[in-house]
């Protein structure tokens, strides 16, 4: 698995909820902050990165007042991430 890979999904995650305004907010922090502290962090092993990171997603999951289609596109990055 390169860095491209990883870098390209991560950007997907971003556009795709950091940046919808109809997310909540905390939820948009919570998933950049899990982009950056995990994800995108080279110096830990690949399988901790993706696991970390599927963690902050599955709790913004169970978040009540995010809509279903950024519910939606959560699941298919972790599907995704799982794939990597």
């Amino acid at each position: 698995m390169d860095e491209n890979t990883i870098n390209s999904l991560s950007e997907d995650i971003r556009s795709s909820i950091a940046e919808d305004t109809s997310v909540p907010r905390n939820v948009r922090s919570n998933v950049v902050t899990g982009l950056e502290t995990y994800l995108l962090n080279q110096k830990d092993d690949l399988d901790l990165r993706i696991y970390s990171t599927i963690s902050v997603l599955e709790e913004q999951i169970n978040d009540t007042n995010i809509p279903q289609h950024a519910r939606t596109r959560l699941f298919e990055f972790i599907r995704d991430l799982e794939g990597v």
